[in-house]
């Protein structure tokens, strides 16, 4: 008997090993929940992989012990203190505030967690996990655990309740993204599994909102059945579902809801209620449609605002689904229009409209509140701010903002733009203090430390007393979780030499590349992004020796302080790094690629710095009627900066954490570009067009063009 009790030791381990246990505790109402059961199942495993110790479900003796309190389920469809005092439609979602407290009863550490829903239960369980005991969630495919090999917690009064009611992520699926096709291709291998797999990072990070863009060339035979496991999925986790749709926007193969030919009213009608039918298979709770056929049009608005009524009602009444619509940045004035809004609206229209949600949206690294945001024709993005405060006494309004703009302007460079981060958390600070409910974010991308800005912006949507002292956050205060406070001291000095070079100081201008319409001709070189004050052919055959003088003064010289000054904080870095005691791999792969970020920005600002000077020279050579004798060398310079950047890019290649094959290179999806949204990285694609416009004196939108521009605008499939 002694022999095989030894031996099952041997085979099976003991319990007597483990340095203590952990019980999780709940009623029955929680264990059959799938919001709860979800997070308590999940929670189990993660907490027994850090602490290698047992982790055990309602087991009374426990050494440490988290209590799930009972859910007063007549609480759940109460006012909250979002929806209260609301003279309009409010959509509701249950409080989800918790509150966690413990102390040591007996010898044993006992916790209890206490919400008024089992949403609040299970994003308090996965707070417990990332506020407090070392988990750090940052990214869909890859979780830090910590060492938990002794219970780190001792007594604990702690409550933590949500900036806004509804908050979450869009995945913006007209871009070629890590999540592209599997949202929209149920054929692609573990499309489901990754796709569950960041809607649980979602939970974990006390998310509640989902949504992205639905595509024509879908199966429309068989996608309606598996978008319907991904929302089954997603409401089973508590997480709201919506789906980004257009009434009939022509660019970037948005889906229609209906399509121009035949164009009659009654065919338009017919047609929307045939695609709605086809669209709610899936049961979502939001339908996120775009109202314009084009971001700069604004026609035909009031047939148009006889059909939106008209899918609200459906929505409401045979869907029960709520209808969003989202805001653009460009002002009314800019607009193209096709006559005025004539549209006679009674009560009863009135009403229904109200039940309309809107979202207000914001571009790129700049803020509502910023006095400087040179994107759309605009000089700011205030007039955003005046129409949220309009629309948020009229109906249910969100803010919309960016984490990233991807086209020509971040991580398809590549830069690693910290300037999102203070932007983002001046943003949720705004409009927390607004009473805004909803902050829904546009994602684009995470590879090249983008992961770093909405896994911040998730967790500022939170607010958290530590027995009763409010937690303070500052844009890097989520790399105190990843790396030692020395480190994460040069982070926080890089965003704000970020903030004052590349965005006060403008340097954007330059280091973003052109985009196709800033070289087409007026007037439509229409604006997006930053871009410099005179065109790039103006300044190479018309500036004045004036003109090539400013941009030598604030361009190129600033470009080359900035990249001097960000050299420095790299340099330091180095040095800390080998100093600082021993770090696991994951924490050093993250430092390693944020580094890479800062590094890439000094080369693209030096890289530019030459190109521009080279343009420069060339100009100042026809003005005084000389040869140019220096242009070619400055080019070559140009030329080695971007081969040491290719060198970054091959390292970061190497730790992308999706195939390359889907998001740097080409293949054929359901996006206009054909090619996934580091492609252009992969190469640094716009670093060298630029040495070849200038070497070649090639300054048309046309040239080394990589974009098939009639199918983006909706010409060509």
């Amino acid at each position: 008997m002694r022999l095989l009790y030894i031996l099952l030791i041997a085979i099976f381990g003991s319990f007597s090993t483990y340095a203590y246990t952990v019980s999780i505790n709940a009623d029955n109402a929680a264990m059959e929940n799938s919001i709860t059961r979800y997070a308590i199942d999940d929670v189990q495993q993660l907490l027994g992989n850090a602490c290698g110790c047992q982790v055990y479900l309602n087991r009374p003796d426990a050494d440490v012990s988290l209590i799930l309190s009972p859910i007063d389920t007549s609480q759940i469809k109460k006012p909250t203190i979002f929806s209260k005092g609301k003279t309009y439609p409010y959509s509701h979602y249950p409080d989800h505030a918790y509150e966690w407290t413990g102390k040591n009863e007996g010898g044993k550490w006992v916790y209890r967690l206490k919400s008024n829903s089992f949403q609040g239960l299970a994003f308090g369980l996965y707070g417990l996990l990332q506020e407090q005991l070392g988990f750090s969630f940052f990214h869909p495919r890859q979780t830090i655990k910590p060492n938990l090999s002794a219970w780190p917690l001792a007594n604990l009064d702690w409550t933590a309740s949500p900036r806004f009611d509804k908050k979450g992520f869009h995945l913006h699926t007209m871009h070629p993204l890590e999540l592209t096709e599997q949202l929209l291709d149920e054929d692609r291998p573990n499309a489901l599994q990754d796709v569950k797999q960041y809607i649980d990072w979602l939970v974990r990070n006390g998310q509640n909102y989902f949504e992205f863009n639905l595509l024509e060339g879908i199966d429309r035979k068989h996608w309606p059945s598996y978008a319907k496991q991904i929302v089954d999925y997603g409401h089973q986790r508590g997480i709201l579902m919506g789906i980004d749709v257009s009434l009939h926007m022509v660019q970037q193969k948005a889906y229609m809801l209906y399509k121009t030919f035949p164009a009659s009213w009654r065919t338009k009608e017919k047609q929307i209620d045939r695609n709605l039918k086809w669209l709610m298979q899936a049961p979502w709770d939001y339908v996120n449609m775009e109202f314009s056929t084009t971001e700069f049009s604004n026609s035909g608005m009031e047939e148009k605002e006889k059909l939106r009524l008209g899918i609200l009602k459906q929505l409401k009444e045979k869907y029960h689904a709520h209808l969003l619509g989202r805001e653009h940045v460009v002002r009314k004035a800019e607009l193209l229009r096709g006559g005025e809004n004539s549209f006679a609206w009674d009560s009863n229209a009135v009403k229904l409209d109200k039940e309309r949600g809107v979202l207000i949206h914001t571009v790129m690294f700049y803020s509502a509140t910023d006095e400087k945001a040179p994107v759309y024709r605009n000089e700011n993005l205030r007039h955003m701010l005046d129409m949220l405060l309009q629309e948020k006494q009229v109906r249910e309004t969100w803010y919309y903002p960016e984490s990233a703009y991807w086209i020509t302007f971040d991580n398809s460079v590549p830069m690693m733009l910290l300037p999102y981060l203070s932007a983002r958390l001046e943003d949720i600070n705004t409009m927390d203090s607004l009473q805004i409910p909803g902050h829904i974010t546009f994602s684009s991308g995470w590879e090249w430390g983008y992961w770093l800005i909405d896994w911040s912006i998730a967790r500022w949507s939170w607010n958290h007393r530590i027995n009763g002292e409010l937690k303070k956050y500052s844009p890097t205060v989520f790399l105190e979780d990843l790396f030692p406070k020395p480190i994460v001291e040069i982070f926080s000095e890089a965003t704000d030499l970020q903030d004052e070079y590349i965005k006060d100081k403008e340097l954007i201008r330059y280091m973003a590349p052109s985009t196709i319409t800033d070289e087409m001709p007026a007037p439509i070189d229409l604006a997006f992004q930053p871009r410099p004050q005179w065109k790039y052919s103006w300044l190479r055959y018309k500036a004045p020796t004036e003109a090539l003088d400013t941009v030598k003064l604030s361009g190129i010289a600033q470009l080359r302080k900035y990249a001097t000054l960000n050299d420095s904080l790299l340099k330091n870095l180095h040095t800390l790094r080998g100093k600082i005691g021993a770090m696991d791999s994951l924490t050093l792969m993250l430092l390693d690629e944020l580094a890479d970020g800062l590094r890439i920005n000094s080369l693209r600002a030096l890289h530019r710095a030459y190109t521009l000077e080279a343009l420069i020279i060339k100009r100042k050579a026809d003005i005084a009627h000389q040869p140019d004798k220096e242009s070619k060398a400055l080019l070559e310079k140009a030329k080695d900066i971007r081969v040491q950047g290719l060198g970054v890019v091959a390292r970061r290649e190497a730790n992308y954490r999706y195939p390359l094959q889907w998001i740097a290179e080409k293949r054929k999806d359901h996006t206009c570009y054909h090619f996934g949204y580091l492609y252009t990285t992969s190469y640094l694609h716009f670093w060298y067009r630029e040495e070849q416009q200038i070497r070649n004196d090639r300054y048309g939108p046309f040239y080394l063009n990589i974009y098939n521009i009639p199918r983006i605008v909706g010409i060509i499939n």
